[in-house]
């Protein structure tokens, strides 16, 4: 008989994204420079200094074999999301978040 156990990937990396789209951060954010952050969504750009950026947590990626800083977005017009990279973008002190 072949046993094949099944491996959790991921699962602490995954339990944080569910538990932030389940507090409304459902929007995809990439760095599109030094100056700006793309919403994948909307395609739409906003200024780094517009938006509010809040470290919530680092996890190891097990696919890749590296750690990953999850930070959420709020920007000036209402959207909400999630920026995952593998170094920290912390642009306000870590005390003003307030949604970890």
């Amino acid at each position: 008989m072949n046993q094949n156990p099944t491996k959790k990937l991921n699962s602490s990396l995954t339990r944080h994204v569910i538990n932030l789209h389940q507090l409304g951060y459902c929007h995809d954010f990439m760095p599109a420079d030094r100056h700006c952050i793309l919403c994948l969504q909307s395609g739409e750009c906003f200024k780094m200094h517009t938006v509010h950026i809040c470290l919530i947590n680092c996890v190891y990626d097990h696919l890749k074999h590296t750690y990953q800083y999850i930070h959420t977005i709020d920007t000036e017009v209402g959207s909400r999301g999630l920026l995952i990279t593998n170094g920290i973008m912390l642009l306000r002190p870590f005390k003003e978040c307030t949604n970890n």
